[in-house]
């Protein structure tokens, strides 16, 4: 998507959502600290992640991608080195023979544009996401690759057939091995089929959600594994308790 060349601290000055005082405080603390003046601004407290995301998108009349929702294969992610991830604050989302599409919560920030650019040889086009999904996003990519690192000897057991537990490093490389490489099949088969899908119309909710009757029905597990899954994962995030739990068995068990 092509832009008007104003940058993003000027566009928001000119529709008055912050102060030419606001907007010379930010360029200092850039100046001295570093950093991107949309990212400035919110850790100053002149506006939201959210409404300066949806002021954003309103401007430019741009959609607000999920990342949450959506499945970055670790290949896909590999087609940006690392660092002008980091340094650009941004995530690969889909790529052809000629073009890459990337999240950015700044589609203004031309200098990131034009290095990616120039270190992929493909035609950048960009799509919007909030700050904080894209830096979880990051996030996740770093962890998987720094287990990278890890994977090789999990996956090279000296003994074989005896079972070993599972290093956080093997989990990580079984996960690459398997939910990405299967997002990317059913992705190539998507795009290539007479509907012909886009390949971010699968979610990693719609993958697991067609991956869990499958599962079911071929007996690899069962519902009630489904359900202790379902109540570990509830637990670890705070929505369940091991009291309520508890609470909870007793009153069935006195039906």
């Amino acid at each position: 998507m092509a832009f008007e060349r104003l940058k993003l601290g000027e566009m928001l000055l000119k529709k008055k959502l912050i102060t030419k005082e606001q907007l010379d405080t930010a360029i200092e603390y850039q100046k001295s600290l570093g950093g991107k003046i949309g990212g400035i601004i919110v850790k100053l407290g002149y506006m939201t992640d959210e409404a300066l995301t949806r002021e954003i998108a309103r401007h430019y009349n741009m959609e607000v991608t999920d990342l949450a929702n959506m499945i970055l294969p670790v290949n896909l992610l590999k087609a940006v080195p690392k660092d002008i991830i980091e340094k650009h604050h941004l995530i690969p989302v889909h790529q052809t023979a000629n073009v890459l599409t990337v999240a950015m919560s700044d589609p203004t920030d031309y200098e990131a544009l034009d290095e990616l650019q120039f270190v992929t040889g493909k035609k950048i086009e960009t799509t919007l996401a909030t700050r904080d999904s894209i830096k979880r996003a990051i996030a996740e990519y770093l962890d998987i690759k720094d287990q990278e690192s890890l994977s090789e000897p999990a996956l090279k057991p000296k003994s074989a057939g005896r079972l070993r537990p599972a290093s956080k490093g093997s989990l990580a490389a079984l996960r690459e091995a398997t939910e990405s490489s299967l997002v990317d099949s059913v992705r190539e088969r998507l795009s290539e089929s007479s509907a012909k899908l886009s390949t971010t119309a699968i979610t990693r909710a719609d993958l697991r959600a067609a991956v869990i009757p499958v599962l079911l029905k071929k007996g690899l597990i069962t519902e009630q594994e489904l359900y202790d899954s379902v109540i570990e994962l509830l637990k670890r995030k705070g929505v369940l308790d091991q009291r309520e739990l508890s609470d909870r068995a007793k009153e069935l068990g006195g039906r």
